[in-house]
């Protein structure tokens, strides 16, 4: 146990070092992830604005507010998921060169590891296409589960800000909300039939 605690500050030290030339100052605190460190399933998304800290915090009204809402009705405890985010920091993706995004990827493989959850969801095309590192096609492969590595299975379902955006312009019965919605349950499901 001391040694995979030792592995997780090694994560983070090593995510320390990541953009720490090219991002601002007030945005090279690390956000290493949210929630169980032996969850069945992990969340990965690109929005910061997923949690606050590893204690299940998050910010009022924030993407990660509603996801943990969206949780929560659906019957998915806090003991079973973890959130992380391709960056770890309160940036996206987008803000890092091809070398740093490569190492951010590796720590994410090795974040991947020391988790070893059940089931993986990508929130988002650009997730899972940086991981899986190929044009992944939304609308064909979400709310499927596949087989990724080893015993890992992975789902792709939207990003959280595309869900709320789809919701504030067109209500809670947006295809996009309603989808999304249907893929947390299928996840839930997906659980309970592990268990």
């Amino acid at each position: 146990m001391e040694e995979i605690s030792e592995l997780w500050e090694e994560l983070k030290f090593e995510l320390g070092s990541v953009g720490i030339e090219t991002l601002p100052k007030d945005k090279q605190e690390i956000y290493i992830g949210m929630g169980n460190r032996n969850a069945d399933v992990l969340f990965i998304g690109n929005d910061p604005k997923l949690y606050l800290s590893e204690d299940y915090k998050v910010e009022a009204q924030s993407s990660g507010e509603f996801l943990i809402r969206l949780f929560d009705l659906a019957g998915i405890v806090p003991e079973a998921y973890y959130i992380t985010t391709l960056t770890k920091r309160e940036v996206k993706i987008k803000n890092f060169d091809e070398e740093e995004k490569k190492i951010l990827l590796d720590l994410l493989n090795m974040q991947i590891a020391l988790i070893s959850p059940k089931i993986i969801v990508f929130l988002g095309k650009e997730v899972a296409q940086m991981v899986e590192n190929r044009e992944v096609n939304l609308e064909k492969e979400r709310g499927k589960f596949k087989k990724w590595k080893g015993d890992i299975e992975c789902y792709l379902t939207y990003d959280v800000e595309t869900v709320i955006k789809a919701r504030n312009e067109s209500g809670k019965k947006a295809a996009v909300a309603t989808n999304f919605w249907l893929d947390i349950k299928n996840i839930k499901e997906r659980l309970d039939h592990n268990e």
